[in-house]
């Protein structure tokens, strides 16, 4: 009887630990596929990462010898992938792009990192961190945006 009990246990355990396990699974492999994807853009640009970040939807990382910045995200199977080479680059901004409700309430719609180009005639480069369509809830994205800002302007300021 003993046995039994310890058997239903432990069946018991492995069926709760189970969804864990999975999600940890699927999020090494999506983790690995960006990091490749990463790595492909840079190799491209003869660049090899630094430094990297990854977050749900999107990977960043950054060549800080060449100083490049890449930028992969992930909008359902459609994978973009951007650089900005930051010798072309005058400064970088957070923009906090929000929508207001009658209580006088805001919620953020989108979080962009843009980078001004030092010339007029080329076009700024936008990292989009968050979108409400995308992911419904901000999960550290602030604290993300907040540090590549800071990496890019102590880059920027020390060229």
């Amino acid at each position: 009887m003993e046995l039994g009990i310890a058997a239903i246990g432990l069946a018991s355990v492995v069926i709760c630990a189970m969804p864990f396990v999975i999600t940890n699974r699927n999020r090494k492999t999506k983790e690995k596929q960006m990091m490749t994807s990463l790595r492909d853009v840079a190799s491209k640009h003869n660049c090899t990462i630094s430094e990297f970040e990854f977050f749900g939807h999107y990977a960043i990382g950054i060549d800080a010898q060449k100083k490049f910045i890449f930028f992969i995200s992930k909008n359902g199977e459609v994978l973009n992938q951007q650089y900005a080479d930051l010798s072309k680059i005058k400064t970088a901004e957070i923009g906090n792009i929000d929508k207001s409700y009658a209580r006088k309430e805001k919620i953020t719609d989108r979080l962009i990192l843009t980078l001004f180009s030092k010339h007029g005639n080329e076009p700024d480069t936008v990292f989009e961190f968050y979108n409400v369509d995308v992911n419904y809830q901000l999960s550290g994205e602030f604290q993300s945006i907040e540090k590549w800002n800071k990496v890019i302007k102590n880059l920027l300021k020390n060229s």
